[in-house]
């Protein structure tokens, strides 16, 4: 699946060019690329199963932890959005027709509930397409008054009718509107276990490795340092 997105974002059908593409772009062979991609997938799985799944963060430190820090958490009202664009650059009038068709299409499938980021990132023509149309959050005045007046007021999972541009027909969804003063500690609770998650799982991390590595029998050889030593081995 992760190849396939790969492929859509590169808007490379054929599998020979696409090859070539990530030999390219990654310095490596594709099959190479394919493997150094699976066997990171995989150390991220075993790392979350047995490290980050056995990582419980209390209650309390969350409360204590937004209590020590509410001027952090003190918000100016913003919109954040997401966008897909269907270009006219370079097209004639019947291009142009055929381009407001598929942007009524696809702003009609959204509206009915496809995932938005998947349809951005198989038709949207904007630079945003690989983020799945991701444009982030605006603060008022920061967005063109047309473009403002139709998001700003809107709940969020909203999505416009096309609104045509400079450069095509534009759709824009709401992905979030963030009011203004001091955020309730349910809107930034898994912000804060981020930010407490950290500190505690790296050393976590380290000390399951050190355990495997007491487990495991290796020879390092004269001339490389073992960057990855267990103290007292």
């Amino acid at each position: 699946k992760y190849i396939g997105d790969l492929q859509r974002q590169a808007k490379i059908a054929d599998p020979e060019k696409f090859q070539q593409y990530v030999n390219e772009k990654a310095g490596m062979s594709y099959e190479d690329f394919r493997n150094q991609a699976r066997e990171g997938m995989m150390t991220r799985q075993v790392i979350g199963a047995e490290v980050g799944r056995k990582i419980n963060i209390p209650k309390a430190d969350i409360q204590k932890y937004y209590d020590e820090h509410k001027k952090d958490f003190i918000r100016e009202e913003r919109v954040f959005l997401s966008e897909i664009l269907v270009s006219t650059e370079g097209k004639d009038a019947a291009g142009i027709v055929a381009a407001e068709k598929k942007a009524n299409d696809i702003s009609a499938r959204a509206k009915r509930g496809e995932r938005f980021t998947e349809l951005a990132r198989d038709n949207s023509d904007a630079a945003t397409a690989d983020q799945g149309g991701e444009l982030g959050g605006f603060l008022k005045g920061n967005l063109k008054k047309d473009l403002e007046d139709q998001v700003w007021n809107q709940p969020k999972g909203f999505v416009t009718a096309p609104i045509k541009a400079d450069n095509g027909f534009l759709i824009l969804k709401v992905d979030d509107h963030q009011r203004a003063g001091q955020a309730e500690l349910a809107e930034v609770e898994n912000e804060i276990m981020q930010i407490l998650y950290g500190p505690i799982m790296q050393p976590k991390v380290r000390e399951y490795l050190s355990h495997l590595r007491e487990k495991a029998f290796l020879e390092i050889k004269p001339g490389y340092v073992d960057s990855g030593a267990v103290a007292g081995m």
